[in-house]
């Protein structure tokens, strides 16, 4: 009697697994870097509230490439591989053919959870008709950004604005420390290619070296370039390996002077791929930059963080890892040489790479 409880009790719990790994969601995220980045706690939300199997996300492919195989992302489509501009149009207006693409697009998904739109607008009325064409879909408009007074971290505002928007759900909530978690997964060909790039700078096998990232996106984030400098220098003399690391915004707004200069006193890395950034951040003993994309991968691969914030509040968009400290500046004191900020975030980077 037994062994026939038994038998059943692992059919019922196969069959279950099954049924979950037949559930599909699509979280549609127009967003940049970081903003991609900070999904990746969603997606593991949504597949234990939602008992999702696998989860795509639809957005700037080349923003996302190292997701799928490294966390709770499955698979990416890129943003303009779909005509989603026609989601746009009045409700009223809109059309489908029989065997339209954009029916096939949203085909087989459970649920989708869009960053686009805005509730009750066009673009989210014209998506959950065309959704549910090939079968039956919940789909869940959130805000990309919360309120400018709010106070907590933006994961728990995504976090609260599903369970608002989902209230017949029933689930766990999730952990307080959720922002100080790892959600990228270090995969062993990522370090081989990390230490191989870092190999061509002559940073040896057996050094962590401090990745400084200068820039960012938006200019009124980034940190004087003279504190980047001098932080470097800092490391340097107390016997640390450093290495400059730039995007396209810094290879388009830094000129070639400056360039010149921080490759004169370390290394510099021109960014190629996302993924190869990834994979040199795996390799780091400490990241240091400003509130940017980068920051937020570095982190969330588990890696010790420093960030420099000017206007944007920590509270609510510090990266989430296990390992993250910031530090909140004043604009006066942000956009101007300061020998005593350096010094502080030097400690912080030497307590990093010494541990």
């Amino acid at each position: 009697m037994n062994k026939e409880k038994d038998i059943l009790k692992m059919l019922s719990s196969a069959e279950a697994h099954a049924g979950k790994l037949s559930n599909h969601a699509l979280i549609i995220q127009p967003g940049a870097i970081g903003d991609c980045v900070l999904m990746l706690p969603l997606a593991e939300f949504i597949k234990k509230a939602f008992k999702i199997g696998t989860v795509t996300m639809l957005g700037r492919s080349h923003y996302m490439e190292y997701f799928p195989a490294r966390s709770g992302i499955d698979s990416i489509k890129d943003l303009d591989s779909i005509d989603l501009h026609r989601l746009f149009v009045s409700h009223k207006d809109f059309e489908l053919a029989d065997s339209d693409s954009l029916i096939t697009a949203f085909a087989g998904y459970k649920h989708v959870f869009t960053f686009l739109g805005q509730p009750g607008d066009d673009f989210e009325k014209n998506l959950i008709f065309t959704a549910n064409c090939s079968n039956s879909v919940e789909v869940t408009t959130l805000a990309l950004k919360p309120p400018a007074n709010y106070k907590h971290h933006i994961i728990k505002f995504y976090f609260d604005s599903i369970s608002a928007a989902c209230p017949d759900y029933k689930y766990r909530k999730p952990s307080a420390r959720y922002h100080t978690k790892k959600y990228l997964k270090t995969l062993k060909s990522d370090i081989l290619q990390g230490r191989k790039i870092l190999n061509t700078f002559d940073i040896k096998k057996n050094q962590k070296p401090a990745i400084i990232h200068p820039g960012s996106g938006g200019v009124k984030k980034c940190w004087h370039i003279d504190n980047f400098y001098s932080l470097a220098d800092e490391l340097l003399e107390a016997g640390e390996s450093v290495i400059f690391l730039l995007g396209p915004a810094e290879q388009e707004r830094f000129s070639k002077k400056t360039i010149d200069r921080l490759s004169a006193l370390a290394p510099v890395i021109i960014e190629n791929s996302l993924t190869q950034t990834f994979q040199i951040l795996c390799c780091a003993g400490c990241f240091i930059g400003n509130d940017n994309g980068i920051a937020h991968i570095a982190s969330a691969s588990g890696v010790a963080t420093i960030v420099c914030f000017g206007q944007t509040n920590p509270d609510v968009y510090c990266p989430a890892g296990p390992k993250v400290k910031t530090f909140k500046f004043d604009e006066s004191d942000f956009i101007k040489p300061s020998p005593e900020a350096v010094s502080r975030l030097s400690k912080a980077a030497l307590k990093f790479l010494s541990s």
